[in-house]
This record gives C-alpha cells, structure tokens and sequence, in this order.
C-alpha cells in the first residue's frame, strides 16, 4: 500500500520517493498531539469523511523523513546508505520522544523553490545630449541640469533609490528570520508546557479515580466495599485467581460467545487500561453493594460496557477457579473442626442443608415464568441447594433450579448423595422428606420431629425439636451471608439470569473468607 506524506506543503509519496523512510504517529496521546501541533494540523471528524478539512490519526498516517533531522534517528541505522542520503534513516529515535522539524515553513527545511537568477550591476546612465526644456535634480548634484529625455533620469533615480535602501530589507530579513526563529522556540515551549499539563490532568484523573487505594486504609472500608475483613485476606484471593486473569480473554456478551467459561490461552484478550487489581474491587462492588453499572463506571472513569465485560469476566474466571478448591471436607476433617455442641449432641453430622431462593424479575418467556414461579414466596424465583460444615463453612453448592421445584428433587438431581459415606449423618428442616433417600446410601437424616394429630408434643420430641433448633441457626445464618451480597438479595435482573449459577456459588464461595460461623 502507497503511503503519502500527511505533512502540509509536502507531496511526497512512497512511489514517487522510494529512497524515504515512512513514520506513524506516537501511541501517547499527549506526544501525538504534540506531534499535530509541530505539522500545524488538527483532527477533525466531526465533518464527512470527502470533506477537505477532514482529517484523522490511523495507522495508515505516515511523515516522510525529509521532515526529521539526522539526530532524530538511531545512531548506524541506515537504509542502503551507501546510495541512500542522510533521510533515509528507517528507525525514530523513539525513546527520545523525537517529532518532526524541517518543514516548508522553516528556515532549517530544504526549500524547494529555485534560486533567483542573479542580476548584472546596475550601469551608469549613457550620457544624453543636454537641450533646455525639462529641468531634474540628478543624485549626485542639485544643480539643474537639462536633457533630452526626462523619463529615462526618473527610471534611473528609481534604480538608484531602491539600491540605496537594499541594506534596510537586508536588515528586515534577518528581524523576520530572528522573530521566525523566536515564533518556533515559543511554539516548541507552548507544546512541552501542553504536554505537561496534560499529564497532570491525567494524574488528577487517575487520582479522583477510585480505586483499592481509596479504601486499602480502612478495613473496615475493605469489608464494606469487598466483602474481606481485612486487606491481607483480599490480597491473598486476588493473588491466587491473579495467574488466571493475566491470561483471561474479556466476555464480548452473549451474541458472541455461546459459552460463559473464560477462555485462557498464551496470548491475552484485549489489554483494559483498568489495572487487574481495580478490576477485582470493581466485580467485588458490584456484587456486595449491587451498585449500577452507571455507578461504577462513573467511579472507575470508564464505559458502562467495560463495566458490563468486567463483571461477567470475572464472575466466570472466579467460579472455575474456585471449583477447583476441595470445599467439600473429608470425614476427619469434619471431625476435628467440629464445635462441642455438635460433638455432645450430633457427632456424626457430615453436612446441614437447606434451599435458599433467589427472587428474580418476571421473566419474559411464559415458559419461564410458569417454571420459576414459587407458591411459598408467592414470586418467581431459583433456588440451590447449599451444604455447610458443623463449623460454618460452606462445602456445597448446587446449580440454581426452577423456584417450583420441591427439595427432594433439588437434593437428588444436586449430586449431594454420591459425595456422603455411609455412617454420616446430615441435619435439615422439616421440609426434607429425603429420609429413604439417605437411609438407601447408609446415611442418617436428623430433622424436627412432626407433631402427629392434636396431640401435644411428647417431652423427648420436645427436646430434640430444641437441640436440632440449637445447631441448625447456623445454617440459616450462612445464608443470611451469603445474601449480605446484594447482587442477590432483592429482585435479580433478567439481564444477570444467564450468569446466575456463577453469581450465586462466587458470593457463597466468598462467605468462607470471613472466617468460621461456630468456634
């Protein structure tokens, strides 16, 4: 592809000009813009594109070397130098923050324009026959004198008038050459001292942009905004998923990918100019305070559509990687986390169960409506299956069903069953109506008993309905966690539906950084 020269006055073209070298603009903006101001042009794309004023930076943009001095380039790096002249360099001394200087307006450039053919010296006046009639005063006597043709004296004062005053325009040239000279050192200053302030402006920007370093501080912050107790345990999870997110490809939505799994891989996806760091904070706010995208991208000075990639990126590269963490606790682990309560009244319990449901907005899909419609909350929602240790961590969490479905069928479509051992036991509320389910695997199932008729309740079930009461809370407190993340806790967007399973294991996964419910 042919380039031009977009210098103005400069028509150089790499078909005519084979022995230049062809430079792009600077990446940085404020060097770009330097660079503009040096070639006297401005972008303009705010008229059509066959306007003669339009004008834009791309990649095709290219100055021709006749513009750089022969310091500008790196030291030895020549094009056929032997053949070639000095412009021809290829490489920019970039590092230098070098820019373009000999133009047709500078007394540096080249000019193009020829030289003026010299003239003869001026001749003296041929002697002219004297006759009285006409009457001049000559320069070198003002005495009168007569001659024949008065027009040829008058041309000849001309010449001589204009002779006597070649020191003045002399004298003008070298005031505009000096003033010219003056005009470009201001203009070089007026583009460092732009260049300057437009760092700083950058540096106030980035300053006002909130970021960790707004809120590493305060714990307490730390636990508002992200959900951590404190900035050790929230460095200590961004520097395990770390690894992962370096290589991390940024979700581009669903009508362009049919999977929600990040895509990893040697070469990285697009660069985001929010660092990874900012990216966690700004995920971990979205899901603990449900702040909007509008919100955070206001705080985070981006796009609503980067705040939206963000999200789901990271929500995706959080629940792959933390699966791989063995949540689910083996027998003896269990056993020596277990708080005396359990130990004195319950010892063999493995796992306390209990479906939480999520309220959603009103699907769109009549289908889907009828599905998620719950008649004991009276609203459509989901619901998942979550497990916790005797101690409160939690060490199970299945996919989000339909908020109709009973939670026998959510306990035996979950996968729950094939993870016990039989001798276990697992404690759950009176809705549970899983005991052959269990007893078919070797596993106990510890619940209220039912109070049978009008009878009042026997003193043992009594008894036994107050100690399962006891230990059973946690759970309930784990989930009142869980939904401390306020991404879930009040009507779900039908937009965030598709991403729900993620959403819901990450803020469940994320409650056993806040440390053990039960000592």
């Amino acid at each position: 592809m042919p380039h031009h020269c977009c210098v103005p006055l400069c028509s150089n073209s790499s078909e005519t000009r084979n022995d230049l070298s062809w430079h792009g603009f600077p990446t940085e903006p404020a060097e770009k813009k330097f660079w503009l101001i040096k070639i006297r042009r401005d972008e303009r794309t705010d008229v059509p594109r066959t306007h003669p004023e339009y004008f834009k930076v791309t990649s095709s943009t290219k100055v021709c070397s006749s513009h750089f001095k022969p310091e500008d380039y790196c030291p030895g790096d020549r094009k056929r130098e032997s053949k070639v002249s000095d412009i021809s360099r290829t490489n920019l001394n970039r590092k230098a923050k070098v820019f373009p200087s000999l133009f047709a307006w500078t007394s540096d450039s080249k000019s193009s324009r020829k030289e003026p053919t010299p003239r003869s010296p001026l001749q003296p006046l041929p002697a002219k026959r004297k006759r009285y009639g006409s009457k001049v005063n000559t320069a070198e006597s003002h005495e009168p004198v007569f001659v024949d043709d008065p027009d040829s004296v008058v041309a000849g004062n001309l010449s001589a008038t204009s002779c006597k005053h070649c020191p003045c325009v002399k004298k003008l040239q070298d005031e505009l050459e000096v003033a010219s000279a003056k005009h470009d050192e201001l203009e070089t200053r007026c583009a460092v001292l732009e260049h300057e302030l437009a760092m700083q402006r950058q540096e106030a920007k980035d300053t006002s942009r909130f970021s960790l370093d707004s809120i590493k501080a305060s714990d307490y912050l730390i636990n508002y905004y992200t959900g951590f107790s404190s900035l050790l345990m929230f460095l200590a999870c961004f520097n395990y998923l770390k690894p992962a997110a370096e290589t991390m490809r940024m979700w581009k939505g669903s009508a362009t990918t049919s999977d929600t799994q990040p895509q990893h891989g040697a070469k990285p996806g697009t660069k985001s100019k929010l660092p990874l760091l900012d990216q966690f904070v700004l995920v971990l706010m979205r899901l603990r305070l449900n702040l909007g995208e509008v919100d955070l991208a206001f705080r985070f000075q981006v796009s609503q559509s980067t705040v939206s990639r963000v999200t789901v990126s990271w929500v995706n590269l959080m629940f792959h990687e933390f699966k791989h963490l063995p949540i689910w606790l083996s027998r003896r682990a269990v056993d020596k986390v277990m708080p005396p309560c359990f130990k004195t009244w319950y010892p063999s319990t493995r796992v306390i169960i209990d479906c939480t449901e999520f309220y959603i907005n009103t699907p769109t899909l009549l289908s889907r409506q009828s599905a998620t419609w719950s008649s004991y909350k009276n609203h459509n929602t989901v619901k998942a299956l979550i497990g916790i240790s005797p101690n409160g961590h939690v060490t199970f969490v299945s996919d989000i069903f339909e908020g109709s479905i009973s939670d026998k069928a959510i306990t035996e479509a979950s996968g729950l069953l094939h993870l016990l051992e039989v001798g276990d036991s697992v404690m759950a509320d009176k809705g549970f109506d899983i005991k052959d389910m269990l007893a078919a695997v070797g596993v106990r199932l510890n619940i209220p008993p039912f109070k049978s008729g009008d009878r009042q309740m026997p003193p043992e079930d009594l008894l036994s309905t107050k100690k399962i009461a006891a230990v059973r809370i946690h759970v309930e407190r784990k989930m009142q966690r869980i939904k401390a993340y306020k991404i879930v806790a009040g009507d779900i967007d039908n937009t965030l539906f598709d991403h729900l399973n993620p959403i819901i294991f990450v803020c469940a996964m994320l409650t056993n950084f806040e440390g053990a419910l039960v000592a």
